[in-house]
C-alpha cells in the first residue's frame, strides 16, 4: 500500500453565507487574486467547494465559494478553509492550476 502525504495551507475562515448560496470566507494570503479555481477544503481533506471570485480591497481580500451540491454551507461558518499546498505554491510561482 502507498501513503499519500497531502499538505494543506489554511487561506482563512468562513465567515457567513450569503443569500445566492455562496460562502464568504476571509482569506489571508499575498495575491489572493490568483486563489480563483481552487477547490477549498476542510481540514479532514473534505471537498467543500471551489473559488468563484475574490473581492474587497487587496489588504483584506474575501473569497466567494461554491460548495459542492448537497453541502451544507452554514456548517462550515467560522470553520478555517485550506486549498492543497502543491496547489498554492504552483499558483504563486505564477503557474496554471488544473
Amino acid at each position: 500500500m502507498v501513503e499519500v502525504y497531502v499538505s494543506l495551507r489554511r487561506i482563512g475562515a468562513v465567515l457567513h453565507v450569503a443569500r445566492d448560496g455562496l460562502m464568504v470566507a476571509r482569506v489571508n494570503v499575498d495575491r489572493a487574486d490568483r486563489l480563483v479555481g481552487l477547490t477549498v477544503m476542510d481540514y479532514s481533506m473534505r471537498r467543500i467547494g471551489s473559488i468563484k471570485d475574490v473581492v474587497g480591497p487587496v489588504s483584506s481580500p474575501y473569497a466567494l465559494i461554491k460548495p459542492i451540491k448537497g453541502l451544507k454551507a452554514s456548517e462550515y461558518v467560522g470553520k478555517q478553509i485550506y486549498v492543497r499546498g502543491v496547489d498554492l505554491e504552483r499558483i504563486m510561482r505564477g503557474g496554471r492550476h488544473e
